[in-house]
């Protein structure tokens, strides 16, 4: 799952725990440390910071249109 390419083709990340938590330690990694001297990878960051909005706009829109479903029901 390091590939840059195949981030944004990945399932969205907040349908499970699961995947959530494989995107946090992706980024994590890609952050790099300082205690094994090694540089972060702005690009694959970047990517997953991407992937994260994308997702989580995609979750609103879903919310969003579930809550006008709810609301219209209610007035019925």
């Amino acid at each position: 799952m390091s590939e840059t390419g195949g981030i944004a083709k990945r399932q969205n990340i907040f349908t499970s725990d699961i995947l959530l938590k494989e995107w946090a330690m992706d980024l994590s990694d890609a952050c790099g440390s300082k205690l094994i001297n090694k540089k972060p990878n702005t690009s694959k960051i970047d990517a997953l910071i991407e992937k994260f909005v994308n997702d989580y706009n995609v979750n609103m829109q879903l919310m969003m249109e579930l809550k006008e479903d709810l609301d219209g029901k209610e007035e019925e």
